[in-house]
């Protein structure tokens, strides 16, 4: 978790009173009108790198003629602008638990990818979200593709996996997981060979160009645990398991896990029925999957799962879920791992249907500030469509009461990420910085690479030293800042 400055402060009470108990800061959510037309479903929500929230549907129509359509949200008028319509025809599935999904890369650039519900894989592209080219499949080797997820590289490819049953149709017994870079030529790769036959993937990328998958593996012995597997840019790790919760059941439970991260740290959230005991899970990744915390039991009541979740710029993570009997709940867990009280969401009468989704439309900012997510989910109200719902976490407040301390994080404090490193002997052309670090797992591999410095950033260097700062991407080239030199010698 990112490291949270706290100061001391010295209360003076009156003797012989007590001070009074200060009222705890509550997460809050209201109902956005939602733009999509009656018995529209399949919602989903893609944060774009300017920090453009879209949220997209499917409108169910005639003879199977469904329309897949998007808008993008105005935060400070709190409404969804006018809706677009990527495209319309009959292979555009409309299901809840199967849907297009969109993803924007850091030019602007956005895809859209869909199953056309009968085994097909279509996607389209759009350099502004306005014109669309046409649409082709984003794989030809195979009619029986279903439960995708896709994600925006660091190079600006977009890779998607998903679930296919193509050896089914071959004697095989288990379906398994591929993946691809979209539009690229060569083959499907295969990830798993073995794979729940239809609880979603989950795909998470890195600022390294590397990117992780979560899913719900399959074994000999009907062990459906969950998964992970590292992309390398060119290659995939052999997958790991996430969690040993040794969950033995015939059928497929619809109930994928799902991931978040920020730079390399990853949030995973899952659901199980092991031993009787429904239950949903959540951890955390200092290192862009290679580790995880001990999973924290998260609901309240019965679950029915279907979670999602988003990580906080200072390190909290917001998740949510659905109970049995139709109930959206929501829960922040700190930057220290800790989680607070559940709220339940207000729906109304309706119960939420398919598997609702989260993201952030604005993030913490340091200070008091607070953060603001939507979450976007259908009903089983007859005409309910999608509705939306845009959530308010006062961040700032909370972190000060949880360390008791009057403070919270700055902005400063909050921007990049942490390096130790050693400075190099010779110092570079004005303006850079030679520096030789370790491996930061999802940002940069182990080398001795140059880093954009401000003039005095450099004048505080001396070369041979030790140091720790912060790191930070801006339009393309690594900025080193916050220097803080020590005092043991270079290694």
């Amino acid at each position: 978790m990112r490291f949270l400055a706290c100061c001391l402060a010295l209360w003076l009470v009156p003797l012989g009173s007590a001070a009074p108990a200060k009222p705890r800061p509550e997460i809050t959510s209201t109902e956005l009108s939602s733009p999509a037309s009656p018995r529209s479903l399949g919602a989903s929500l893609m944060t774009a790198p300017d920090g453009t929230l879209w949220l997209s549907w499917v409108e169910p129509g005639r003879n199977g003629l469904n329309t897949l359509r998007y808008s993008t949200l105005d935060l400070a008028a709190r409404k969804w602008r006018t809706a677009r319509t990527i495209a319309a025809g009959t292979d555009i599935a409309a299901n809840t638990m199967d849907f297009p999904q969109l993803v924007a890369d850091a030019h602007g650039g956005i895809t859209a990818l869909w199953t056309d519900g009968r085994g097909g894989a279509v996607y389209c592209e759009s350099p502004d979200g306005l014109d669309w080219n046409q649409r082709q499949p984003w794989t030809g080797e195979s009619t029986a593709v279903e439960m995708f997820s896709l994600a925006a590289l660091a190079d600006g490819r977009v890779l998607a996996v998903w679930l296919d049953g193509r050896g089914l149709k071959t004697g095989g017994t288990t379906t398994r997981l591929y993946a691809r870079i979209v539009g690229a030529s060569g083959p499907d790769i295969l990830v798993d060979e073995a794979v729940c036959d239809c609880c979603p993937p989950s795909l998470t990328a890195f600022p390294d160009g590397s990117a992780l998958v979560a899913y719900r593996g399959r074994t000999a012995q009907e062990v459906r645990d969950i998964r992970v597997a590292r992309f390398r840019g060119r290659t995939w790790d052999e997958p790991q398991p996430l969690g040993a919760d040794n969950w033995r059941i015939d059928g497929c439970p619809v109930n994928g896990p799902r991931l978040t991260s920020d730079g390399g740290r990853v949030a995973a959230m899952w659901f199980t029925g092991a031993d009787q005991d429904s239950r949903v899970l959540a951890t955390f990744s200092p290192d862009a999957g290679g580790r995880f915390l001990m999973p924290m039991r998260l609901e309240q009541g019965k679950p029915a799962g279907q979670p999602d979740l988003r990580l906080l710029r200072d390190g909290a993570i917001v998740t949510t879920w659905l109970a049995q009997d139709g109930g959206f709940w929501l829960r922040r867990i700190n930057p220290e791992f800790s989680a607070n009280e559940a709220m339940l969401l207000s729906t109304g009468s309706a119960r939420v249907k398919g598997s609702p989704r989260l993201a952030v439309a604005r993030d913490y900012a340091g200070g008091v500030t607070t953060a603001q997510l939507v979450a976007a989910f259908a009903t089983d109200e007859a005409n309910g469509g999608v509705r939306t719902l845009l959530v308010t976490v006062p961040e700032g407040e909370l972190l000060v009461a949880e360390n008791d301390c009057g403070c919270a994080p700055t902005p400063e404090q909050l921007e990049g990420f942490p390096i130790r490193g050693t400075i190099a002997d010779s110092l570079p052309s004005p303006g850079s910085l030679r520096v030789k670090h370790d491996e930061l797992p999802g940002l940069l591999s182990a080398s001795t690479r140059e880093f954009k410095v401000t003039p005095e950033v450099l004048a505080a260097a001396q070369p041979g030293r030790s140091f720790l700062g912060r790191i930070v991407r801006r339009d393309g080239d690594w900025w080193l800042f916050d220097l803080r030199l020590l005092a043991n010698a270079a290694r």
